[in-house]
């Protein structure tokens, strides 16, 4: 089979409904949406420099589409199944915990990093977790950080805590509440808090209060579980990429942690989006909350603003909820229109040169029959 197959298949959502303040659209989709779904996958997957992609697209009635296109390895063409990096999305799952926490009165927005961590070099322990939730804190990404390279480089099978990517930390780039900057600390801090305030790995909490009641059961944290199904091999480097089996890189992928270390593939992610954004995973209070935003760090295509563990864009003149992931292994881009209540998630098994940006409203440009 070429890199060029596509598959398709549609069934019924398991999360809730929408919300009232999207509309349902009576029956199955139009079966000719389905077709343009599979021409813009394989659309993709016919330049040479693409490979694998996973999507998946969501109704307000809960119908669902799910699709790939391209390739996972040289000769062998991706599946549904498939589990890719999504990287940077598995924010909105760390986030959503820390909520959950919130409401439940165990944390507040407004405690501080000391209040939950001992000191931590470089950390001000007077940011908040609010901060740390809107990329508001100036805390320095440890993945900038130059010796982190070689450390990773010399044994691809070491698996890194949290606590270790904390010891690559740098001085702060400017004070809290200056302005917007994204950093991947923040969201390791905020794993840690999560675990200091229950007692679990964070590992468990994403299990027990994000997946099992939501019934998502296609996803893991490469060195701290095993994967549930197939990983899919990996394309790294700016085409022609270098081929990759992700698992024999664990120094690499354990860089993600509660920040950007998830695997899944697109018809998890879209289920867990719809569930996030339209769903019960958080009140109406928390949603609130989780929808108040500061503008935007200005590094990510479409991005207009960040709220707590999510980001907002702006495609097709108007405003979607989501998150983008980006790694060496891997690219994604989960979308919610509070417009239509679509739901569309993207992920590819690449991560220089990916698209995501592009495909993902051009899916949902399709959904909502936008010009």
């Amino acid at each position: 089979m070429t890199r060029f197959a596509t598959l398709i298949a549609l069934a019924a959502a398991v999360v809730p409904a929408c919300s009232a303040q999207s509309p349902e659209l009576p029956g199955a989709p139009d079966p000719a949406v389905l077709d343009e779904f599979q021409a813009a996958l394989r659309d993709w997957a016919s330049d040479p420099g693409h490979y694998g992609v996973s999507a998946a697209v969501i109704f307000p009635n809960g119908a669902e589409w799910a699709g790939v296109g391209g390739v996972a390895g040289a000769d062998e063409p991706l599946r549904p199944e498939d589990l890719i990096w999504i990287a940077s999305i598995t924010k909105t799952m760390t986030g959503a915990v820390i909520l959950q926490l919130v409401e439940e009165g165990s944390l507040g927005l407004d405690d501080r990093i000391g209040d939950w961590l001992d000191p931590i070099e470089h950390v001000n322990p007077d940011i908040t977790i609010r901060q740390l939730l809107n990329h508001t804190n100036g805390l320095f990404n440890y993945t900038w950080s130059s010796p982190l390279s070689p450390v990773v480089t010399a044994d691809p099978s070491h698996v890194f805590s949290a606590t270790e990517l904390l010891d690559y930390l740098e001085p702060p780039a400017f004070s809290p509440g200056e302005k917007t900057q994204y950093t991947n600390t923040s969201f390791v801090l905020l794993g840690l808090i999560a675990e200091a305030a229950t007692g679990a790995p964070i590992m468990d909490l994403w299990e027990t209060r994000l997946w099992s009641p939501q019934g998502l059961d296609e996803i893991f944290l490469p060195g701290f579980q095993d994967p549930p199904g197939p990983v899919a091999n990996a394309w790294m480097g700016r085409p022609p990429a270098t081929e990759t089996v992700p698992l024999d890189r664990m120094s690499l992928l354990s860089l993600g942690n509660s920040a950007w270390g998830l695997f899944s593939n697109a018809r998890t992610v879209a289920r867990w989006g719809r569930a996030l954004f339209a769903g019960n995973v958080v009140g109406d209070a928390m949603r609130h909350e989780m929808t108040r935003l500061v503008p935007a760090a200005g590094n990510i295509p479409g991005e207009s603003g960040v709220g707590l563990g999510i980001r907002s864009y702006e495609y097709l003149g108007r405003e979607q909820l989501g998150h983008s992931g980006g790694s060496a292994l891997g690219s994604s881009l989960l979308l919610y229109d509070p417009t239509t209540g679509i739901t569309v998630a993207v992920i590819m098994n690449q991560g220089a040169g990916a698209a995501h940006f592009q495909l993902a409203p051009r899916l949902l440009a399709l959904a909502a029959g936008d010009p």
